[in-house]
C-alpha cells in the first residue's frame, strides 16, 4: 500500500480498495481507506483516531480523489419530497479539531470528568449492542472516567449520561456531522445526518463499476491489458470511451 495522502485514490488503487471492502462493516471500509492514504500508520494507530479525526481524514482523501464539492441528497421525513443539497469538504474540515489531547476535563453537574473521543475500537463494541441506549452506555464507559477515582458510573443519571455524550460530540465535532435542512413543498425543518464514510463509500463502489465497465470496453476495442487502461488519466481514458462508442 503505498498510495500518497496528499494525492487521493489513483483508479488502480481505487478498484482495489473497493474489492477489498465491499460487503464489509463501514467501520472497517474507512480504516481500509486510512491505510491506503496513511501507509506508514500502523493499523493499532489508526484505530486509536477518534472518529472525527479519522473521518477528517477520510474527507480530505475525498477532496484529493473526487473534487471538494458534494452533493447530497435527502427525503423529507414530513412529505417525503426529495431534496438536493451542496457540501464542500473543506467547508466540513474546517471543524475539524486539531488537538492530539487523549483526555480533556470538563465539568458537568457539579463533578469533574474527563473526558475523550470514541475512536474506531469503541464504536466496534458499541455496534454490538443491542439498543442505542446500551450503546451509549458502552461508549461512555470507555471515553468517560471521574477525576476523583471513584467509580464514576455511580454517578450517572439518565440525565447526565446524555449531557455528557453531547459533550463528546462538541470534542470532536466531525464525529458527527448534522446538516440543517427545510423543505421547499411543505416547509418542514430538520437534521440529517451526514454520513461521511458511507456517502463516500457508495461514489467508490460506483466509480469502480464505471471503471470496469470502461476497462471492458476498451480491452475489446483495442486490445489493452486493465493495468494498460488504468494507468491513463481521466481524460484520456473519457476520450478513448467516447471514441469507442461513436
Amino acid at each position: 500500500m503505498t498510495q500518497d495522502s496528499d494525492q487521493g485514490l489513483s483508479a488502480a488503487a481505487l478498484l482495489e480498495v473497493w474489492e477489498q471492502g465491499v460487503g464489509r462493516h463501514p467501520i472497517d471500509q474507512a480504516l481500509l481507506l486510512l491505510r491506503y492514504a496513511y501507509p506508514e500508520e500502523s493499523f493499532e494507530a489508526l484505530c486509536e483516531w477518534t472518529v472525527g479525526r479519522r473521518d477528517a481524514h477520510v474527507l480530505d482523501l475525498r477532496r484529493h480523489t473526487i473534487g471538494d464539492r458534494i452533493e447530497a441528497y435527502a427525503e423529507c421525513p414530513t412529505c417525503r419530497n426529495g431534496l438536493e443539497f451542496e457540501l464542500s469538504c473543506a467547508a466540513l474540515l474546517a471543524s475539524a479539531v486539531t488537538s492530539d489531547a487523549a483526555w480533556t476535563r470538563v465539568e458537568q453537574d457539579g463533578r469533574l470528568w474527563e473526558l475523550r473521543g470514541p475512536n474506531s475500537r469503541d464504536l466496534a463494541l458499541a455496534i454490538t449492542a443491542a439498543d442505542p441506549d446500551q450503546a451509549r452506555r458502552i461508549i461512555l464507559s470507555r471515553c468517560v472516567r471521574g477525576v476523583a477515582g471513584d467509580d464514576e458510573r455511580s454517578a450517572w443519571t439518565e440525565v447526565n449520561e446524555v449531557a455528557l455524550a453531547g459533550r463528546l460530540g462538541e470534542l470532536d465535532p466531525l464525529a458527527e456531522v448534522l446538516i440543517d435542512l427545510r423543505c421547499e413543498a411543505c416547509g418542514a425543518q430538520w437534521q440529517a445526518l451526514f454520513d461521511t464514510i458511507t456517502f463516500f463509500w457508495n461514489e467508490l463502489q460506483a466509480r469502480s463499476r464505471r471503471l470496469l465497465q470502461e476497462v471492458d470496453l476498451l480491452a475489446r476495442t483495442y486490445g489493452w491489458t486493465e493495468g494498460e487502461v488504468l494507468r491513463m488519466s481521466e481524460q484520456r481514458r473519457g476520450l478513448y470511451v467516447e471514441m469507442a462508442l461513436a
